[in-house]
């Protein structure tokens, strides 16, 4: 049954070189997430907080399913009986490894995952040297309703969120590690997901040197509700899943659409 009203708490934390400091540094911002605040339904974090790979490095330290950072969310989630999309780890899996986040349910249990699937081929990166590019959509049902994933970079593609709308999702989540100096671009990104397709983003990013974190809860009006404070801290937010619908009335974009005039390919 979807709920009216989903309690968000998203930890805005960055990378370092000790994978298990990062879990800890996590799961401190957590807790005090939930000292905090009392009605939390979803748990969401960065793109790549916990470890990232390279060309050189990627078959050494790709992780399977059966590793300490699920177990490190799973135990949580049962604890606060919460579900959580964990922000992407590595994981090795049939020779490849994927830029991965792990949907976990109250009870602990993985729900769904999703592997980037836009690999950040540009600039001056090409992520594809380090990571194989998963094949299907960040869609994954959840007690409270249907969450929409993509990655930091992926916010560019908008056909592919539209996608993601269409297929009926309540809101966007974006675990990020979009970095310096890029902030305008960020925020026109998220306000752009949000306002094209009304429709709430939630979007984690790192918070380091390279990352400047600014996580943010956008509504399906483009109004950011909550945005993070410039060192590792968590946020929070409520989505408003009526106030959704009545926006949506208010600008029957997905009512106007005319596909047959369209050509995406």
């Amino acid at each position: 049954m979807k709920k009216k009203e989903i309690g968000v708490l998203g930890i805005q934390i960055g990378q370092t070189s000790n994978k298990r400091d990062n879990l800890r540094r996590a799961t401190a911002l957590i807790e005090e997430g939930f000292k905090r605040h009392k009605k939390i339904d979803l748990i969401c974090l960065p793109e790549q907080f916990y470890s990232t790979v390279t060309p050189e490095t990627r078959k050494s330290d790709g992780e399977s399913l059966e590793s300490e950072f699920f177990y490190t969310f799973s135990e949580i989630a049962v604890k606060h009986r919460v579900n959580i999309i964990t922000g992407s780890f590595p994981l090795a899996k049939d020779g490849k490894v994927y830029d991965c986040d792990l949907c976990i349910n109250r009870e602990g249990v993985i729900v769904g995952d999703y592997s980037k699937t836009h690999l950040f081929d540009a600039f001056v990166s090409r992520e594809s040297d380090s990571y194989d590019a998963g094949n299907k959509l960040g869609i994954v049902d959840f007690d409270f309703g249907r969450v929409g994933l993509v990655h930091c970079y992926e916010l560019r593609f908008g056909e592919y969120l539209r996608t993601l709308a269409l297929k009926g999702i309540d809101f966007l989540v974006v675990p990020s590690m979009f970095y310096q100096p890029r902030v305008d671009q960020w925020q026109t990104l998220i306000t752009s997901a949000a306002l094209n397709n009304l429709i709430y983003v939630v979007a984690p990013n790192q918070y380091n040197s390279q990352h400047f974190g600014r996580s943010c809860i956008v509504d399906p009006f483009g109004v950011t509700i909550t945005q993070a404070s410039d060192k590792e801290c968590c946020f929070y937010g409520v989505l408003d899943m009526e106030y959704q619908k009545q926006v949506r009335a208010k600008v029957p974009v997905y009512k106007n659409r005319r596909p047959e005039l369209y050509n995406v390919l």
